[in-house]
């Protein structure tokens, strides 16, 4: 009868992240904002022309709009309170996706 020895190597690898003292956190982060607050779409950090589309939970296109401007825009419509809408944005050939929920 023959004997099978088993032998296992185990290796470890370690990886280690460090953050520079030098990073600046402002510039990671993206200061563009959607709220709907009082019958009212409010959209700030973005600039130039865009188009705005609204979208139901489900898929469903409840509204779109176009304006030259999209810094500090605002626009008035009615969603039913409680539910959650998808707003999509498309400003200078970028598309930005954000959950509102209407209150």
């Amino acid at each position: 009868m023959k004997k099978l020895h088993l032998i296992i190597f185990f290796s470890s690898f370690f990886a280690f992240a460090t953050i520079s003292p030098t990073l600046n956190v402002d510039v990671l982060q993206d200061n563009q904002i959607v709220i709907y607050k009082a019958g009212s779409l409010i959209i700030n950090g973005f600039n130039g022309p865009g188009e705005i589309e609204i979208y139901s939970i489900i898929g469903n296109k409840i509204n779109s709009i176009y304006t030259q401007e999209l810094f500090q825009f605002n626009f008035s419509f009615s969603l039913e309170s409680g539910n959650m809408f998808i707003v999509r944005i498309n400003n200078n050939n970028k598309v930005k996706t954000f959950k509102i929920i209407a209150s």
